[in-house]
């Protein structure tokens, strides 16, 4: 008798792991139906979409008819500098884009990147927390980037400065 008991125990929990396994299995074949489903849902808006190609036709229209066209862009990413008058205990994380004029000025970009970043550096670092919070101040941080720049770039020139983070912690 105690071996039938033993069986018995041994046989239930092996019927609790096979309707583990089968949950899992089709909680899987779920998952897999799912990410096939929404990549087939997101390739219909894709660049092969008729409903696309009038878009990117719209897009080109615009982005001809304004004078940026964002063929020229020198990224600086993730600089981190402390505010005048904070005394290290806050921050300002900004990534910035800086449309230039010429493919072989955003070259010569990438060749000044440490000159960039100090230049940028100095100007954010010059500034107090109230000067940098102000929205309406931020038009004129990014003429005064852009004048900085411009006076050390010799094959070309900083059309545009653009923030595309700017979080003040």
């Amino acid at each position: 008798m105690a071996e039938t008991v033993e069986g018995a125990g041994t046989a239930k929990p092996a019927g609790k792991s096979k309707k583990l396994l089968v949950i899992v299995v089709v909680v899987v074949a779920q998952l897999v139906a799912a990410y096939f489903l929404v990549g087939l849902f997101l390739k219909r808006g894709g660049p092969d979409s008729p409903g696309a190609t009038a878009t990117a036709s719209a897009k080109e229209k615009k982005a001809s008819s304004s004078d940026s066209n964002f063929d020229n862009v020198f990224i600086v990413k993730d600089l981190i500098v402390n505010p005048a008058g904070t005394n290290g205990l806050r921050f300002l994380l900004t990534t910035i884009g800086l449309e230039v004029s010429s493919a072989e000025t955003e070259k010569e970009c990438e060749k000044r990147n440490v000159e960039i970043h100090d230049a940028i550096i100095n100007i954010l670092t010059s500034k107090t927390l109230p000067q940098l919070d102000e929205v309406n101040s931020r038009d004129s941080l990014k003429t005064e980037i852009k004048v900085a720049l411009n006076k050390d770039l010799t094959t070309g020139n900083v059309l545009h400065v653009y923030f595309s983070k700017f979080i003040i912690q």
